[in-house]
């Protein structure tokens, strides 16, 4: 049971963010963003980190869920494209965004510790403005891994 923390709260506000995405609801995402740039320092990592790390279990959960049961040997990857659909290496990514890839994929993988550890690095130099970015992203994210798995299905 989530209590009324700011963890729970983040929960419910990365919920809520895909819903508004899949439901084409712009306002109510823009409500849901506007609670990331309204907060400063410790307290916008702190925030930032927990729904950026329910959103991965969002899509980590939805991947699972598509393949079902992997084997012992089962390591997942990921093909990074642009809008222009070339290739991109991880390392050509700013840092939040690559250590936010990099946790979804450790979590994938069951290195919940490296998870946490790229999530550490993913809101380590954050301002309102980054740190709505790597939300964002993190969102575009799960949002895609979403219909991607409901292909699948």
């Amino acid at each position: 049971m989530l209590t009324d923390g700011p963890a729970s709260r983040a929960h419910l506000t990365a919920h809520r963010m895909v819903h508004c995405v899949l439901d084409g609801d712009e306002d109510g995402l823009g409500r849901e963003l506007e609670t990331v740039v309204d907060r400063n320092g410790d307290d916008l990592r702190e925030y930032v980190r927990a729904v950026v790390a329910e959103l991965i279990r969002v899509a980590t959960t939805a991947v699972r869920f598509s393949i079902g049961s992997p084997s012992e040997r089962t390591a997942y990857t990921i093909d990074l494209r642009d809008g222009t659909d070339d290739q991109v290496s991880i390392d050509e990514l700013d840092p939040p965004a690559r250590a936010t890839i990099r946790a979804m994929l450790a979590e994938l993988n069951g290195s919940t510790q490296d998870a946490s550890i790229q999530l550490d690095l993913a809101v380590e130099r954050l301002d309102p403005l980054t740190g709505l970015e790597t939300v964002r992203r993190a969102l575009t994210m799960t949002v895609g891994v979403l219909s991607w798995s409901q292909e699948d299905t």
